[in-house]
């Protein structure tokens, strides 16, 4: 027995079918407004442009375009064509090899097409494959994930249940669609809720006085966004009355630049969670009592388990071990890569790969990355915990922690961007945590690599040759 109904029907229908006021206003960016109606209309031009140059339902076909009106229509029209559609925000990938790339040079011809396939009217097996997003790779290298119609419009309905967006508000949506967490928490969700969605491409100070021009209700945030509303000096002249709520997810939050962050803008920040392979959200906070380091309880119809790595039992509540979740959301599997799903999927459940325990209150918190975790002297040191601390420290204004060796065994090494030298860097470390969570070495970077979705690319900073300050 599932807490929600869920329709069968796919994306676009269930995003665009049931929407009683088509003259509303969809979607704004940087250069037009558009209306849910007229986004519909543009959506089946799109899809029968697609049939035109020849694709055909069951092809692959890449969108690569920036956050835009174009974007979402380019998105749904391949759902409507009934072929599978690929978010690329990078390096396109040779297995599978999209049939047809949507980008600026391709997309005006197809919005051309005279002809029409309307919204639904192409038979599809909805637990057939609808998309394929790419994982984000931070540990690892990237994987094609396969989630289904039903998967989509499941989390669509998810989170929709519980994020909030009234109808008519406007939301803010600056982190890329290509990515799975402004695909569905950005774009979808918002236009299923009939809110207007303000796309635009990341500029920092348009960014923050779109708030005040669009009168945001809602904006959809990852972490480093967090820091940037916490210390950016625009933000105390900007007016953000009309914003109520700010999400954060796809990265782990600095705490303190959350609660900042909120304070200046004098909203609430709520903080969700998801994954890729999970299309993509879990968990989401909600009760005011939730602690901002908490990610909440799961989304209706999702399941949560907290798993000790190493027997595969569960552990007592308030221990920590990996989350694992279960859901109409997850996904069928990685493409091609039976090894990979087979790791990742133990029957219904997806291994989250993160460390979690879930508190009194019920609400789960994340620990770290399960791969990410240092082993210093028989301790485990946490990343996450030593970051939020470095980024506090005067003259650090972004830091990343990984595993290094030294003499055959492991240390915590971190990778600072700021003024602050190592030495003022470790004796404020010092000064905070037990002996074995010192920092061990300091590099500092001109940047810290991340995902489109603000994630810290560790596998980039344990390949480079660094010497250590």
């Amino acid at each position: 027995m599932t807490a929600l109904s869920y329709p069968e029907e796919t994306l676009p229908e269930l995003v665009f079918s049931h929407q009683n006021e088509l003259t509303a206003t969809a979607m704004i960016d940087t250069n037009r407004s558009i209306t849910f109606g007229d986004l519909a209309l543009e959506i089946e031009h799109v899809a029968a442009g697609l049939r035109a140059v020849g694709i055909e339902p069951g092809d692959v076909v890449g969108v690569r375009l920036a956050n835009s009106i174009d974007f979402a229509a380019a998105f749904h029209a391949c759902i409507v064509a009934g072929v599978i559609v690929m978010p690329i925000g990078g390096e396109v990938p040779d297995d599978p090899r999209p049939a047809y790339i949507m980008d600026t040079s391709t997309y005006p011809a197809l919005a051309a097409c005279e002809e029409r396939i309307e919204i639904g009217s192409v038979p599809v097996n909805l637990d057939g494959p609808c998309c394929y997003p790419i994982s984000s790779g931070t540990t690892g290298a990237p994987k094609v994930v396969v989630l289904t119609h039903r998967n989509l419009v499941a989390n669509t309905v998810q989170f929709g249940a519980k994020v909030p967006v009234p109808h008519g508000s406007v939301c803010q949506s600056v982190l890329p669609f290509s990515h799975i967490y402004g695909l569905t928490a950005l774009l979808n969700v918002p236009l299923y809720l009939g809110a207007t969605v303000v796309a635009m491409p990341f500029e920092a100070e348009r960014f923050i006085t779109a708030h005040e021009k669009y009168h945001v209700h809602t904006t959809f945030i990852a972490p480093p966004l967090a820091t940037l509303l916490a210390r950016h000096p625009l933000v105390d002249s900007t007016d953000f009355s009309s914003l109520k709520y700010m999400i954060v997810g796809a990265a782990a939050l600095n705490v303190a630049d959350g609660t900042k962050a909120a304070e200046r803008t004098g909203s609430r920040m709520l903080q969700g969670y998801g994954m890729t392979e999970a299309s993509p959200v879990t968990h989401l906070t909600t009760a005011s009592t939730t602690p901002l380091s908490s990610i909440g309880h799961p989304l209706p119809d999702t399941e949560q388990r907290i798993v000790d790595p190493g027997t595969i039992t569960d552990v007592p509540q308030g221990e920590v071990g990996e989350l694992w979740v279960a859901g109409p959301q997850v996904m069928a599997g990685y493409y091609h890569n039976p090894t990979a799903t087979d790791a990742t999927l133990v029957g219904r459940w997806l291994r989250t790969g993160d460390l979690a325990r879930v508190l009194p209150g019920g609400e789960v918190e994340i620990v770290d990355r399960l791969k990410d975790v240092i082993k210093y002297h028989g301790y485990q040191v946490s990343p996450v915990k030593l970051e939020a601390l470095i980024t506090a420290c005067p003259g650090v204004t972004d830091a990343a922690v990984v595993r290094e060796l030294h003499d055959g065994e492991e240390i915590p090494a971190a990778y600072v961007v700021g003024t602050a030298t190592a030495e003022q860097i470790m004796a404020f470390v010092a000064e905070r945590v037990p002996g074995y969570e010192k920092i061990r070495a300091v590099h500092h970077v001109e940047a810290i690599p991340r995902s489109a979705a603000g994630k810290i690319l560790r596998r980039e900073l344990r390949a480079r040759d660094t010497q250590v300050s």
